[in-house]
């Protein structure tokens, strides 16, 4: 196995070349194994680029102890020479990326990204962040998945429900001895009685009312109810990031939690909750992976950026 550190050898292909290993295996950069006008560079001196026996008290290329390009010793551009040998005397060729030997600048084949100073090496603030997979936002947020959301939404049930079912007690506090007592009388059949009929309307719009001020302002403060933020999830535009406008939050919290107004309402809440029904499952067959009321707001549920 090949184990040898990336850099510029020759080419196995072609003698006249340097090939570019990258750790791994041989890529697609080559470059001739002499500059370009080389030896009429050192036409005058008798010596080539970087050659062993080049004087070593001229100013030149290739030398040693002495200021110039490729030198060693002395400040310069901190690499061995264009074809210098080391002390095993191994020759030695630019890094690639290095100021001897520029990198490509067409980064759409460079199959490691932005590159700096050395192979693979990412930018500063930039460069590989990880694969996303799954459906995202138009600008690459990852949307939530549906199992996610449905754990989120019972959740915010539960807080609803202690919640409202906490204020119903305090302004309707006949309700549940009433509902009990009815429940437990074999002789009343199935038909509600009129006073009972009234209350558990009333309670059925308090919990109803503060559900929908529950969503509004917790969307619009927060960006997410409480089940949301504990399973990592928020709410934006799909289109733009950003806190939520008080009209986005009002429309999709609406559409959410406005047919729960009229479940207190004998004939109409078996329909109301065949609508929260269908609106929590229609992510599953959308292709942008929204709600009803997410298509109403123009909004989607998203994983919490880190």
């Amino acid at each position: 196995m090949n184990t040898r550190a990336a850099g510029w050898y020759d080419d196995p292909q072609d003698a006249n070349l340097l090939r570019y290993w990258d750790g791994v295996t041989w890529t697609e950069h080559t470059s001739p194994r002499q500059k370009p006008g080389l030896e009429q560079a050192g036409a005058g001196q008798g010596a080539q680029y970087g050659a062993p026996g080049a004087p070593q008290d001229q100013q030149g290329y290739g030398q040693q102890g002495q200021q110039g390009y490729g030198q060693q010793g002395q400040q310069g551009y901190g690499q061995p020479g264009y074809g210098q040998q080391d002390q095993q005397g191994a020759p030695q060729y630019p890094t690639y990326g290095s100021p001897q030997y520029g990198a490509p600048q067409d980064q759409q084949n460079n199959p490691y990204g932005p590159q700096q100073g050395g192979w693979g090496q990412p930018m500063p603030g930039g460069g590989y962040t990880g694969t996303v997979t799954g459906p995202t936002t138009p600008d690459g947020q990852p949307i939530a998945a549906w199992g996610m959301r449905f754990l989120a939404r019972i959740l915010d049930s539960i807080v609803v429900a202690i919640i409202g079912g906490g204020l119903a007690m305090v302004l309707v506090p006949d309700f549940m001895d009433n509902y009990l007592a009815w429940f437990e009388d074999d002789s009343s059949g199935m038909t509600m009685p009129a006073d009972l009929v009234g209350d558990f309307a009333m309670v059925s719009l308090i919990i109803a009312v503060l559900g929908l001020a529950y969503e509004i302002l917790m969307l619009k403060f927060f960006s997410g109810t409480v089940g949301k933020l504990a399973t990592g999830l928020r709410v934006r535009l799909r289109e733009q990031a950003g806190p939520l406008s008080w009209a986005t939050a009002a429309i999709r919290g609406a559409v959410w939690q406005g047919p729960t107004l009229l479940s207190g309402v004998q004939g109409i809440g078996n329909f109301t909750g065949i609508f929260n029904l269908l609106n929590g499952l229609w992510p599953l067959w959308d292709n942008k992976k929204q709600s009803l009321n997410d298509k109403a707001a123009k909004t989607n549920v998203v994983k919490k950026q880190g």
